[in-house]
């Protein structure tokens, strides 16, 4: 399988540049990225966020960016796949394909599966 240097989309088509506003104080100076989750009403992927300001907690729906020439998908070698947001866990980029796989790509090209240690 070749390795392919990390392909980012537009800066615009990024997810956020700035964390956002807390529902509840406004504010988005003490707003922190969580991690991900499932909707348990539909299923949907979400973005977990915490206002250390006030304490609250929200979701806003995952969003995915297709890119023209990503990584090919390290299970089925699909050629589709779509940038879908930062991995904090590991340092780099979570990737999905058509099929639903998902993998992260590291800065170095380092393609990190689902429960692989970091």
């Amino acid at each position: 399988m070749p390795h392919h240097a990390p392909i980012f989309p537009p800066a615009a088509n990024w997810p956020i540049l700035t964390p956002p506003d807390c529902p509840t104080c406004r504010t988005c100076t003490a707003v922190t990225w969580t991690g991900h989750a499932t909707d348990m009403h539909d299923g949907t992927p979400v973005l977990l966020w915490e206002c250390r300001g006030c304490n609250a907690d929200w979701c806003i729906p995952t969003q995915y960016w297709p890119v023209l020439d990503g990584p090919d998908c390290p299970y089925c070698a699909s050629l589709n796949t779509s940038w879908a947001t930062y991995a904090p866990e590991h340092p780099g980029d979570l990737w999905t394909c058509d099929n639903g796989h998902e993998f992260v790509l590291t800065p170095e090209g380092i393609i990190i599966l689902p429960g692989d240690a970091a």
